[in-house]
């Protein structure tokens, strides 16, 4: 099946090389991989490219060009996976192109490509969000470091802190989120990650209330797990309080610090206030038996 897109290479070249020697005279191979691309031949065709960019066709941006978007079409025949060589590949190619084509008469077809690439960076970042574990390297921040490179080659002055923060906050909910649904001794792990990830969202002036806020209530999250994990336990239960006052200490040092940035946000005095409680309440087992809760993220 003939894909539209390559059509529209196709035109292009014609238009660029419509002089008396026309484009077989001019780029004669990667006229040959155009046609073996249109015919569906795509392996063929990147074969065909690397024979061009041997001979004196590798000066010309439209070369590389079609073997970048060869390989993205690979890449996406292939199943679009997140460590496909092909998409790197594609993406070291379309920068020769942008190189060779400093008055960027080939915008109209390098730039959709490259937001192609962006956006397929992105969505993996998204998916190594969800399944993001604590004994595992985070994937999404080397893909968004990815999406961030071709990000700027699309736009040299483009500023990542907002996506960067986002996704930051987005590992720390879900660092959060399972947390929540474990006990004190299997959250531990999500504790840390939650906390690292909340750390550094909270360490850029972006969306900031919010990330501290969050690592305010994770944080006391933590404390309470690790009190009612010891409530089985009479020996335990005083040195696991003195532990949890810690947390809820901490808690409190960052809710401050959040109303500080907003103080007309509701929920930061209203998480403020349950943690307070629990400060005042630290000395009392039986009171905090009763009354703690975990709170939720917002």
């Amino acid at each position: 099946m003939k894909r539209q897109y390559l059509i529209h290479v196709v035109m292009l070249v014609w238009a660029m090389c419509a002089s008396e020697t026309g484009l077989r005279a001019q780029a004669p191979l990667t006229q040959a991989a155009i046609e073996l691309a249109e015919a569906g031949e795509l392996d063929q065709a990147l074969e065909q490219i690397a024979s061009a960019l041997s001979t004196v066709e590798a000066e010309n941006p439209m070369t590389w060009y079609v073997q970048a978007f060869v390989l993205k079409e690979l890449y996406v025949l292939e199943g679009r996976n997140p460590s496909s060589e092909r998409r790197t590949a594609a993406e070291s190619s379309a920068r020769e192109c942008l190189r060779l084509d400093p008055q960027q008469r080939l915008e109209k077809w390098w730039r959709p490509l490259l937001e192609f690439l962006a956006d397929s960076y992105l969505l993996d970042v998204k998916m190594d969000i969800q399944n993001v574990t604590p004994e595992a390297p985070v994937q999404a921040e080397q893909r968004f470091a990815s999406y961030q490179a071709v990000q700027q080659l699309l736009d040299v002055d483009w500023d990542p802190s907002e996506e960067w923060v986002l996704m930051h906050q987005q590992l720390g909910e879900t660092g959060m989120a399972a947390a929540l649904r474990l006990e004190s001794s299997a959250a531990g792990p999500w504790f840390a990650l939650g906390t690292h990830h909340y750390q550094q969202a909270a360490s850029q002036a972006h969306d900031r209330y919010r990330s501290l806020y969050n690592l305010a209530v994770h944080t006391y999250n933590q404390g309470v797990r690790e009190f009612k994990a010891s409530e089985d336990n009479l020996d335990a239960m005083d040195a696991a309080l003195q532990n949890a006052a810690v947390h809820w200490q901490k808690a409190s040092d960052l809710l401050d610090a959040a109303i500080a940035l907003n103080d007309a946000a509701p929920q930061g005095f209203e998480a403020l206030a349950i943690v307070s409680t629990a400060l005042l309440n630290q000395d009392r087992i039986e009171w905090c038996t009763s009354h703690l809760e975990e709170l939720k993220g917002r």
